[in-house]
């Protein structure tokens, strides 16, 4: 029992040193390379799922991510074998409430890439759609701020066999 005692009393010590006891322990912000983004063709809600077939309307969602003024970009380009090219950039708040762990979801940036696509002269794949790769800039995590996302995107209307 007392060396039990001795090793809470030194990891307490070693976190209140650290800072971590009251943020991580509260739900504050956690040190590390915070923050999870999940491609969905619908709401997910708290699932923290992720799929790699979507409609051409889609949610990039957006979990455990830090408190603060903290705003992410995504960037969605085109992929080989449909092309290359910037499709669109959207942005969104994700510090809006404190850190709460991996199924904290912070932000839902809904996003039609129908028009980009139809415009970008792209070319469908018969039987996936249309490649695309999502960067989303995401500042204020200690560690890497940049996440890519790489997925098929379909039913953008008149894609020649690419909707499904």
């Amino acid at each position: 029992m007392r060396s039990f005692r001795s090793t809470l009393v030194v990891g307490s010590a070693i976190c209140m040193l650290l800072g971590w006891a009251g943020s991580a322990m509260a739900g504050g912000n956690p040190p590390g390379n915070n923050g999870t983004v999940k491609v969905s063709g619908l709401s997910l809600g708290q699932s923290e799922g992720d799929e790699s077939h979507v409609g051409c309307t889609l949610d990039i969602e957006f979990f455990g991510f830090d408190e603060g003024d903290l705003t992410a970009t995504a960037t969605f380009e085109l992929q080989a074998p449909s092309g290359s090219g910037a499709l669109r950039v959207d942005s969104t708040p994700i510090g809006e409430d404190p850190a709460g762990g991996g199924t904290d979801l912070d932000a839902t940036l809904s996003s039609d890439l129908s028009i980009p696509i139809a415009l970008s002269g792209a070319t469908a794949d018969p039987t996936q759609g249309f490649h695309v790769r999502l960067t989303i800039d995401a500042p204020g995590s200690i560690g890497a701020t940049t996440k890519h996302k790489t997925f098929w995107v379909s039913d953008c209307g008149g894609e020649g066999g690419g909707e499904g």
